[in-house]
């Protein structure tokens, strides 16, 4: 049955929800300012889209080219970006409490950093809008930082694999979207070169050619490299499939503009 339009009054408060999107809508707004006393047209538009997740504001040339650069994902907050505010903060607060000696002896101050860094990672989701690729970043992450304050390995399989459960938990689309398939497998890839990689590659004696190399940080630099094969070898073939064979064109999201994609 269809019945008269009926008008009602607005709500007073307008609830905890309205109260937050607003609240997180003023810091935006307020960091966007801030940046905008310093840099002007694209510059604070990136800028604005790192730390908030705006992107509006940027010029559809710039979405195109980083696009089709092959850079777009840089202005998507996800796992780099959260890894960066996590990182940052996890190990500014515990250089800061190692400068009292009585802390570092009587608490765990590793704890209280990791505490602190989860804190700093879920802020910025908020801040960010909390789309599904941050959301995803944010739990693996949590979960990273959980383990640290629990005396847990950080870095295993089954830290993945309580972090995948958990985002298909919340979004169980996510499992055929590009973006999941592609930082789990990353991933998994990095997780197998920490545990079965690293203790084979530098399972040497002290006085060995690979402890002397390691002095000179020859053992991160070799590290370095392996992680971006490894990983870039574990995302190749979901890139492929998504990207090449099934992607004929190559469309920016936000600009709404294709362009055909053509192999160098």
């Amino acid at each position: 049955m269809k019945g008269a339009i009926k008008a009602k009054d607005p709500p007073e408060g307008g609830g905890w929800r309205l109260r937050y999107l607003a609240v997180m809508q003023g810091l935006r707004d307020a960091i966007d300012a801030r940046i905008g006393a310093r840099l002007e047209g694209d510059k604070r538009a990136i800028a604005t889209a790192l730390l908030t997740g705006r992107r509006d504001a940027i010029s559809p040339p710039v979405n195109d080219a980083t696009f089709i650069s092959g850079l777009g994902h840089v202005l998507s907050i996800s796992g780099y970006h959260m890894a960066v505010v996590a990182g940052v903060m996890f190990f500014a607060v515990r250089a800061l409490l190692a400068l009292f000696p009585v802390l570092t002896v009587g608490f765990a101050i590793k704890k209280w950093s990791a505490a602190a860094a989860l804190v700093a990672a879920a802020f910025y989701l908020l801040l960010s809008g909390a789309e599904v690729a941050t959301q995803r970043s944010f739990f693996m992450t949590a979960v990273v930082l959980i383990a640290v304050m629990v005396d847990r390995r950080a870095i295993t399989f089954r830290t993945r694999a309580v972090a995948a459960l958990i985002v298909l938990s919340a979004a169980p689309e996510a499992l055929v979207h590009p973006s999941f398939q592609m930082s789990f497998a990353a991933t998994l890839g990095l997780v197998a070169l920490v545990q079965i990689g690293m203790p084979r590659l530098f399972a040497t004696a002290d006085h060995g050619a690979t402890a002397s190399v390691a002095l000179w940080g020859g053992r991160e630099i070799s590290m370095l490299l392996l992680a971006s094969l490894v990983a870039g070898l574990a995302t190749m073939p979901y890139a492929a499939f998504h990207f090449i064979a099934s992607r004929p064109m190559a469309c920016s999201p936000i600009s709404r503009r294709c362009r055909l994609f053509l192999p160098s």
